[in-house]
């Protein structure tokens, strides 16, 4: 045997010897040491051929070594290391140890938490790009940046995915916490490198004095050895790129609040929210499955309370943990209180505010004041235009501030969007009441509603006729319903909020200006709500002209919207009364109109007639064609209903000539009137038995509706047009369009319709060889939807289903 492998074996027996003698375990003496278990392990069994002069020193210290024993045990070592050291000469410091494979293999990865929950995908992903990595694969990224906000749980998954994968990197793992938000401030780079060689076997006298030495020095270190790098909480690109191993067969984990996108080449995985059942499985991991089982309804309550945020939910189950007298219920009820959700998720020293506060303290003023004031807006989500109203500054500055939030972590990005999570909003406003006065508070809220309720005005007017438009930030009337649609959460809150603090005429003139996009838009907001705060506010304002408007278009909500036809015969009824008393025609003529339209659906088709006759005729009274054509499709509906398809067919034409013509209305107002022409003449159509012609014109319509994003009108177009080609016989085309109209229905939620079209797939699927099972099903599911729903078509339909249901 070499004499150096002697000499090496009995270092590491003696060593060996005397922790034994002294009752000490590796993890004991490690801990005593300084230093690691791996550490002492490789020096036991020999493998660990140059131990540092100052591993040795403390080594002696912890055994207690004194006298000649600490001169053998030292002079043993040196021994060992003499025939791979030499002495230092000027100039060597930055010089490469002679045997690279003499240098401890380190591992210095934290102890892993035993409940790590929900990271699965994200560790198998992992797994597989070290797989590659060791395997030497082309073209294979080397660094993995694990990005997201404060509590996500960053430095759990790299240390637990460090533990995992240590196996393939024999060359060992290192471990650095790069402080990148700490009070102090960010390690310095050359300082981190100077740890790194320190744990690569690199003595004190021989690490380089300069960042450019240590790095080249390192990379020369790592380019053949298999290692693993974890750098935690890192502070940005620059800090991180001087640390990164060169070898191919290398690994490198960082973590970071921020996506570090200046690293080129790397990985990138964002880490989600807990999903319910994950944190479930986390809470029954750290209180017990149990317990966790014995309140199934107040643990998911928990999670959501906090925010699926794993650190959250950590502190939780810690407190429950600690206190097994607390029920899962108890703690739910404490976080139900926001002032003190953040206070009560504290834990020793883990707390949400304080991992959050850290990243707030680093915001430059104006970044920090939009962080403060976003939390006023109401809606889950917002753009930069809105941010820069409340915060009182540009949208680009809001902009500019906002990326920096993302970019620190503590607001998420839905594209061209901006949200908060629920904590940290809370967290938000924790700041802005504790850093701007009342007054201040009061101001940016009411810059922020009244720049909504603005913008909501502007929009809205784009579908007023041409005739009526004003200048708007708006292209057209796409881009206000884009705006709308998006925005919904924040202005239809902004519009409440104007009704409960008595902003009568601002609430007036908005839900007055939102009419034409209603008409458009009809199953995607709340229109009976946002008109009757309208009705309110004009009757507080003393307006009957405005009341009666409102109540018109409150009508039509409640019917055509809501099925409601009783409620919105009552609103009908009132306007009519209001209308006749100050002498408006024109509201006279649209409350016959609408209440004509709820007698064709409760099956009083002569009284629909009269009542649309007498709309035209006071339409063309006082010039207004487009409410007198609007009148005729509706009395061409009153007189299908009565039969007399003919005669219904002609008015629609007529209708559709006059939309076709240029009706005065927004493109997208025009083309929503000229569809639904077209819906009902197809019905005209199809009472006559001219099914294919009816088949045509549901699917032009169709079309139309769906180009215009009216999704309920797309829905009912597709039911009729799936009606007649079942009446064509044409039974599979039928099935696939009636399920497709199901489908937007269920998405609206529209009970009523969703029951018909049931219904129709019921006697769809009746029809077919061994569908009975299938048909009953669909009856009882078109019953169900029926509901408490009360109207003469609905009780009908009802007692059709029982009917049916009952001779299965």
């Amino acid at each position: 045997m070499p004499k150096s492998q002697v000499r090496r074996d009995q270092f590491g027996g003696l060593l060996r010897t005397l922790r034994l003698e002294r009752r000490l375990t590796q993890e004991e003496l490690a801990e005593s040491a300084g230093s690691s278990v791996r550490g002492i392990r490789e020096m036991e069994r020999g493998r660990v051929r140059s131990p540092q002069r100052r591993t040795v020193v403390l080594l002696a210290d912890a055994l207690r070594l004194a006298g000649a024993d600490r001169d053998r045990f030292v002079a043993l070592a040196r021994v060992e290391r003499q025939p791979h050291d030499r002495a230092e000469a000027p100039g060597d410091r930055a010089e490469v140890p002679h045997d690279r494979a003499a240098m401890v293999v380190p591992g210095e990865l934290p102890a892993a938490v035993p409940d790590l929950a929900g990271r699965a995908e994200i560790l198998e992903r992992l797994a597989a790009l070290a797989a590659d990595v060791t395997a030497g694969r082309p073209d294979t990224a080397s660094v993995v940046v694990l990005h997201g906000p404060p509590g996500i749980g960053k430095t759990s998954l790299a240390v637990a995915a460090g533990h995992r994968l240590s196996p393939a990197f024999a060359g060992g793992q290192l471990f650095v916490d790069l402080q990148g938000v700490s009070p102090d401030g960010p390690v310095d780079p050359a300082e981190a490198l100077a740890g790194l060689l320190r744990s690569l076997g690199v003595p004190d006298s021989r690490v380089p004095v300069s960042l450019a030495e240590r790095g080249g020095l390192f990379r020369t270190l790592t380019r053949d050895r298999p290692l693993l790098v974890v750098l935690d909480n890192a502070a940005s690109e620059a800090q991180v790129r001087p640390l990164l191993p060169a070898g191919r067969g290398c690994l490198a984990l960082v973590t970071c609040r921020r996506p570090l996108t200046g690293l080129a080449g790397a990985v990138r995985l964002p880490l989600d929210l807990l999903t319910p059942a994950a944190g479930r499985l986390l809470l029954a991991a750290i209180v017990g499955a149990d317990r966790i089982a014995a309140e199934p309804v107040a643990a998911d309550q928990l999670v959501k309370l906090c925010g699926r945020l794993p650190l959250a939910v950590r502190i939780a189950g810690n407190r429950l943990a600690s206190r097994p007298q607390w029920s899962v219920g108890w703690l739910v009820d404490l976080l139900h209180d926001q002032r003190r959700r953040l206070t009560v998720l504290t834990a020793g020293d883990l707390g949400v505010r304080s991992a959050f506060e850290v990243s707030y303290r680093q915001l430059d003023p104006m970044t920090a004041r939009v962080f403060r004031r976003a939390s006023l807006i109401p809606g889950t989500d917002f753009e930069p235009a809105l941010v820069a109203a409340v915060a009182g500054t540009a949208e680009e500055t809001a902009a500019a501030a906002l990326e920096e939030l993302v970019e620190a972590g503590v607001l998420l990005t839905l594209g061209d969007r901006y949200q908060f999570h629920d904590l940290v909003r809370l967290y938000a406003q924790e700041r802005l009441d504790a850093e701007e006065q009342q007054v201040c508070r009061t101001e940016a809220h009411d810059q922020m509603v009244g720049w909504l309720l603005r913008r909501t005005r502007q929009a809205g007017l784009m579908f007023e006729p041409v005739a009526c438009r004003v200048d708007s930030p708006f292209d057209d009337d796409r881009a206000a319903a884009y705006w709308l649609d998006r925005e919904s959460g924040n202005w239809l809150a902004a519009l409440r909020d104007a009704a409960r603090r008595g902003r009568h005429a601002d609430v007036v003139a908005v839900t007055r200006d939102l009419h034409w996009y209603s008409d458009a838009n009809s199953h995607r907001h709340s229109w009976d709500e946002i008109f009757s705060l309208g009705v309110a506010a004009a009757r507080a304002a003393g307006s009957p002209r405005d009341e009666a408007v409102l109540l018109n278009f409150l009508g039509w909500a409640r019917y055509f919207c809501r099925d409601r036809n009783t409620d919105g015969l009552a609103a009908l009824d009132r306007a009519l009364e209001l209308a006749r008393l100050i002498g408006d025609r024109r509201e006279e003529a649209w409350a016959l109109t609408y209440t004509a339209a709820i007698f064709i659906r409760i099956g009083s088709g002569v009284l629909a007639v009269d009542h649309c006759r007498r709309a035209v005729g006071l339409f063309r009274e006082i010039g207004y064609a487009l409410g007198e054509h609007g009148a005729a499709s509706v009395q061409g509906g009153a007189l299908a209903a009565l039969g007399r398809f003919a005669e219904a067919a002609d008015l629609h034409r007529d209708v559709l000539a006059f939309y076709g013509r240029g009706s005065g209305l927004s493109r997208t107002g025009a083309a929503v009137a000229r569809a639904g022409a077209m819906m009902s003449l197809g019905a005209d159509l199809a009472g006559m038995g001219q099914w294919r012609a009816a088949a045509d014109e549901y699917a032009d319509a169709r079309r139309m509706f769906h180009s215009c994003g009216a999704t309920f009108s797309e829905a009912n177009a597709i039911h009729r047009y799936g009606l007649a080609l079942q009446a064509l016989g044409e039974v599979d085309a039928a099935a696939e369009a009636l399920g497709a109209a199901l489908a937007l229905y269920t998405a609206l939620s529209c009970p009523w319709w969703e029951a018909q079209t049931l219904y129709a797939l019921a006697a769809l699927a009746g029809s077919a060889a061994g569908g009975a099972a299938d048909a009953r099903r669909l009856r009882e599911r078109a019953l169900d939807r029926c509901g408490e729903l009360d109207a003469p078509e609905v009780r009908t339909l009802r007692a059709t289903l029982r009917r049916e249901l009952a001779g299965f």
